[in-house]
């Protein structure tokens, strides 16, 4: 779990190990609102990724 964001290394790694769930600053906004009712700014926004 991150405030911010995961790099591709990082998502690679939880999608090659199957078991590991991600939750990046966005999914916590969306949680923090969904079960809290909270609105939230997590932190910076993500840098924008070069297309493969």
């Amino acid at each position: 779990m991150t405030t911010s964001w995961f790099d591709r290394a990082s998502e690679a790694f939880a999608n090659e190990h199957g078991r590991l769930e991600l939750l990046d600053g966005a999914n916590l906004v969306h949680l923090f609102k969904e079960h809290m009712n909270l609105d939230v700014i997590p932190g910076p926004v993500p840098p924008k990724r070069r297309p493969r």
